[in-house]
Parts: structure tokens; C-alpha cells; sequence
């Protein structure tokens, strides 16, 4: 498919994924860059300090943001290069706003048994030890040995403490971890990586293609599949990815939906402008009533692009 294709192609998937014109999108999809700093609970309670008094001064354009404790917008990226000694400190976690949504879901709590199946490079993982203050029984997993490997080391520079680094394959963990094992699961997804793209750029759209969707959402059903029968009766499971098109959001939930009468989506509990409800149906495929639950970040100059269903299992 040529280029100028492709773009067309995209274009047209994106305006009805978003509701918006097909002339719309190339000014909304702008790539994504970091525009939210998170303050390492895990440091001691001096350092603490002196790092959010530091990182106030230095970027005095943040702004709190309400859904998650110890972290703060940041639009304009002011103080950035004073402020990022601090992330290879182990300070503080530098990342794109959307990244925070999928561990303020899950919710974790001290005492909880949590898997995040593909944890690599650590910020969500890294989320979820701050929220639970290490009081937790936390397993990371990750595909690729190099990427745990550098996971592992990126775990000690924050104080992450985790009892279990394993690198089972996502869509098959179910065959090496024992069932109804965790309490809460985080399954953000290897995906095409649609709310990333940024069209200012000639190659923006190289590996993107509708085949490469469709290749990628029967693998991610695989993994919704496995995920889920690790979950313990009562537990939550999370569902995220940093692409856009339902056949890699809503498909594979709906599908897992189908499977087990025991899983329900419910609400997140907080919410942005830039959230936008499940899809009801796509092209032909009508998904469970359920998914109006679920959120799609729509791109904007804080989000990327991002998708997050909170599932939870019913009680034995």
C-alpha cells in the first residue's frame, strides 16, 4: 500500500474510531512525549520532600492531578532538563500522562498478590509498588529476558521490591503460573501502537497496517484468555493499550466477556475530557453492553492515545 494510501486509510479509521472528520486527525495525532512527572513515594519521607519541593520549583507549571496522588500534569515540559537528573536518580518517573490511568484502576492495596504480565520497561509496575508502599506480593513478568533484565535493574534504582521476575509469554503465563493465583492483574498489551503516532512525520506510519491489527488482536484475546485464569474470585483485572482501533480494545475484552459469565466491566471512578466511552459496536460487531464502561483516551496535548477496561471477577 503506497503512502499517501496508508494515510487515507488511517484517516479514515481514526475519525470514526473518534467521532471527528477525517481532516481532523493529522492535528490530533501530534506524538506522544512525556507530560506527567510522578514522585517516588517509595523515597523516604526527607527525600521525599525535598524531591516535590525541588520539582515544584523547578517546573512551577504543574498541576496536581486529582485521580492520582503524588503526581502532577505537565503540559509544557518547563524545568525538563532540570528535572530529568532526578528520573536516573530514582527519583521521580517521567512519562506520558495515559500511563497513569491503568495502575490508579487496578487500585492495588497493601497485603494484595499483583501480576503484571508484560511489566517492561517498569512505570506502570513501578505505579503499583508506590500504591501498595511495597506492602504487596508483586510479580513482574516480561516476554524478552534483555527487557526483564533491565527491568530488574531499573526495580532497584526505585526501591521496587517484587517476589517473583519471570519471562513466560503473555498469551501462554497460564501454563507456568498457577490458577487464581493474584488478587489484581495488570495485562498491558503488546499492540500496534496507533495513539503514539505522530503524522508530522514522513515514516509515521511505516509498520502500521489493518493486517497487522488483525494479527494483533487474536494474539491479545490469547493473552485476555490466560490472564484471566490466574485471577482469584473477587479480583480485578485491568486491560490496557496504547493503540486505538476496537479491534485491539473492545474485541478482545468483549471476547473474554463472552467466554466467562463471572467477569463484568466496571467503571473506572474518575475521569478527563479527553475520556471517551467504549465502543457499543464496530463494523459489523456488536460488543457486550458492558464496555461503555471501558475508556478511550482520545490524543491530545497531554494524552496519548490510550485504551483501559477495568474488569473484575465475581466472588466465589
Amino acid at each position: 500500500m503506497s503512502s499517501q494510501r496508508k494515510t487515507r486509510a488511517f484517516e479514515k479509521r481514526m475519525s470514526e474510531v473518534l467521532g471527528i472528520r477525517p481532516n481532523q486527525v493529522e492535528s490530533v495525532f501530534r506524538g506522544a512525549r512525556p507530560t506527567s512527572i510522578r514522585v517516588n513515594r517509595l523515597l523516604d519521607e526527607e527525600r521525599y520532600r525535598e524531591t516535590l519541593e525541588f520539582v515544584r520549583a523547578k517546573a512551577p507549571g504543574l498541576i496536581p492531578v486529582d485521580w492520582c496522588e503524588h503526581s502532577f500534569f505537565w503540559p509544557d515540559n518547563d524545568g525538563f532538563d532540570e528535572v530529568l537528573p532526578l528520573a536516573h536518580e530514582g527519583r521521580v518517573y517521567l512519562q506520558n500522562a495515559a500511563s497513569l490511568i491503568p495502575p490508579v484502576a487496578l487500585d492495588p492495596q497493601p497485603g494484595d498478590s499483583v501480576l503484571d504480565v508484560a511489566a517492561a520497561p517498569g512505570g506502570k509496575a513501578f505505579h503499583i509498588a508506590a500504591r501498595t508502599g511495597n506492602e504487596g506480593e508483586l510479580w513482574l513478568n516480561d516476554s524478552a529476558p534483555p527487557r526483564a533484565a533491565k527491568l530488574a535493574e531499573l526495580a532497584e534504582l526505585y526501591g521496587v521490591r517484587y517476589a517473583e521476575l519471570t519471562t513466560h509469554n503473555a498469551q501462554y503465563i497460564d501454563k507456568s503460573v498457577p490458577a487464581e493465583r493474584f488478587d489484581r492483574i495488570l495485562l498491558d498489551v503488546q499492540c500496534s501502537g496507533e495513539g503514539r503516532v505522530n503524522l508530522r512525520k514522513s515514516d509515521a506510519l511505516r509498520y502500521w497496517s489493518e493486517e497487522r491489527i488483525e494479527k494483533y488482536k487474536h494474539l491479545q484475546t490469547k493473552m485476555c484468555d490466560a490472564a484471566y485464569k490466574l485471577l482469584k474470585p473477587g479480583g480485578t483485572l485491568v486491560y490496557s493499550t496504547c493503540t486505538l482501533s476496537p479491534e485491539e480494545d473492545e474485541f478482545p475484552v468483549h471476547k473474554v466477556l463472552r467466554r466467562h459469565a463471572d467477569l463484568s466491566v466496571a467503571p473506572l471512578g474518575f475521569s478527563e475530557e479527553e475520556f471517551l466511552p467504549g465502543l457499543g459496536s464496530w463494523r459489523g460487531e456488536k460488543f457486550d453492553p458492558g464496555l461503555r464502561h471501558a475508556v478511550r483516551v482520545r490524543p491530545s496535548d497531554v494524552f496519548e492515545g490510550f485504551f483501559v477496561a477495568k474488569l473484575v471477577k465475581d466472588p466465589a
